[in-house]
């Protein structure tokens, strides 16, 4: 075969490819000249109704802290607060202070160790420990409240139950009961 042929049938068969191939894409819109095109009207058009931005997006719901909380600690029949527990208050007043508050309520409790009203006197002192800690540092002690409580409401539950007598010296049942000595701060806001 000769050459000329070869390459007229290459060159026909890739006209007809190329005339009945799919074309996907229309061609581009013509360009108008800006400077030929008539002006109406200085004022600036209004966007077609499709350019449109679309709704912002809503905005992320605030983060609200809870109020301030503490609890402090107390050795057995003691209302005295223990020195690492003013940090805790520290902490507390710090919190305080950067919020407005209504009033501070100081709940103070005693374990089930003893008499009721020992109890409930004791849990008393403890509250008051904690409100004079506080009004100390700058809390205002008009807007501070005691409550005494007694052995209500136990922390412990049944985990310091069957330990032996119930008195000051069952060193394993004091121990047991430390978390129901305590005193409460929280916040009304």
């Amino acid at each position: 075969m000769k050459p000329l042929p070869v390459a007229i049938a290459v060159a026909v068969l890739l006209a007809l490819l190329w005339w009945f191939w799919p074309r996907d894409k229309a061609p581009p819109p013509p360009v108008a000249d800006a400077s030929k095109a008539p002006v109406a009207s200085t004022a600036p058009a209004a966007p077609p109704a499709s350019a449109e931005a679309p709704p912002p997006a809503p905005a992320p719901a605030p983060v609200v802290e809870p109020p301030p909380r503490a609890t402090v600690y107390f050795a057995f029949d003691r209302s005295a607060l223990r020195p690492d527990d003013a940090a805790a208050l520290d902490a507390f007043v710090a919190k305080l202070q950067a919020r407005d508050y209504t009033s501070v309520v100081v709940k103070g409790y005693a374990d089930r160790i003893g008499e009721a009203p020992h109890n409930d006197a004791l849990s008393k002192k403890r509250a008051e420990a904690a409100v004079a800690y506080l009004t100390s540092k700058g809390v205002d002690a008009k807007r501070s409240r005691v409550e005494a409580k007694g052995e209500s409401e136990p922390v412990t539950g049944d985990t310091c139950k069957d330990l032996g007598a119930e008195d000051a010296k069952n060193a394993k049942l004091v121990d047991c009961l430390e978390k129901d000595r305590r005193a409460v701060i929280e916040v009304a806001l």
